[in-house]
């Protein structure tokens, strides 16, 4: 790896990550069922990350999954989907 600390590595991005991340938010706006906890909110966070194309890119890179926007947003719809049903049947918190 000290090779590679040379680079600046944070311009890597995972563009299915950034859209990961708005989706939940706008859902947790939307929605009054789903739970805001912490617990809750990264396990569904990292359940759809799990189960989405990622779409790294560099820079101008990213442009080159542009073609895959619809598809990429219906792989998020359905991995929020199943994650937030999957959480909601083992939560990690405790009830109040």
């Amino acid at each position: 790896m000290k090779n590679l600390k040379r680079y600046n590595l944070e311009q890597v991005r995972n563009r299915s990550e950034e859209l990961v991340f708005k989706k939940i938010e706008e859902l947790m706006a939307e929605r009054e069922d789903i739970c805001g906890c912490e617990s809750c909110v990264l396990d569904l966070t990292a359940y759809t990350l799990n189960h989405v194309t990622p779409l790294y890119g560099a820079s101008l890179l990213g442009s080159l999954h542009s073609n895959r926007g619809g598809e990429i947003q219906e792989e998020i719809e359905k991995a929020v989907e199943d994650g937030l049903e999957r959480i909601a049947e083992n939560p990690h918190h405790e009830e109040k």
